[in-house]
């Protein structure tokens, strides 16, 4: 049965790798649209500082939006800041799985707004799928932790028989 599992597990782990990738493809897409019409704008104004990224931490995909700004200090020394964009909904009816495109639009100009609602109409779709295999991959973490109970290991605090 053990052996199974490891199968099991083995098939989601690649699909959120492989669902990682295509965000990632994603992100390079939206930077080099970004690059690209920000080098045709005259005025800052209208430049996009809105970025997307894709980053895995253990069994957690987190697909995200943020503002990069520059700052200058009083010594005249240019940093970048990054300020995340909270992903939130307005409605009951909301996506859980979508940022709200207002949010969004805040940080984008008109020019880039199609790119956005693009970009993030792929993320949506890849974050639910995620947020599935994620949810399956603790579930059989869960049975194999019982499983190897039932032959003889003890089982971490918190969880039950």
């Amino acid at each position: 049965m053990l052996e199974q599992l490891k199968e099991v597990r083995s098939v989601f782990e690649n699909h959120l790798e492989r669902l990682k990738k295509q965000a990632h493809e994603s992100a390079i897409r939206f930077e080099r649209y970004t690059v690209d019409e920000n080098g045709k704008r005259d005025k800052w104004k209208d430049q996009n500082t809105l970025k997307f990224r894709a980053r895995k931490e253990g069994n957690s995909l987190m697909l995200e939006w943020y503002r990069r700004k520059w700052q200058r200090d009083s010594a005249g020394t240019r940093e970048t800041l990054h300020n995340y964009i909270r992903k939130r909904n307005k409605g009951k009816s909301g996506n859980g799985y979508s940022y709200d495109l207002d949010d969004l639009f805040k940080y984008s100009p008109e020019w880039s707004r199609a790119m956005v609602i693009e970009i993030e109409k792929e993320a949506s779709v890849l974050r639910r799928q995620a947020r599935y295999c994620s949810s399956i991959l603790v579930t059989l973490g869960r049975l194999e932790r019982y499983l190897a109970f039932l032959d003889g290991a003890d089982l971490p605090e918190g969880e039950e028989e």
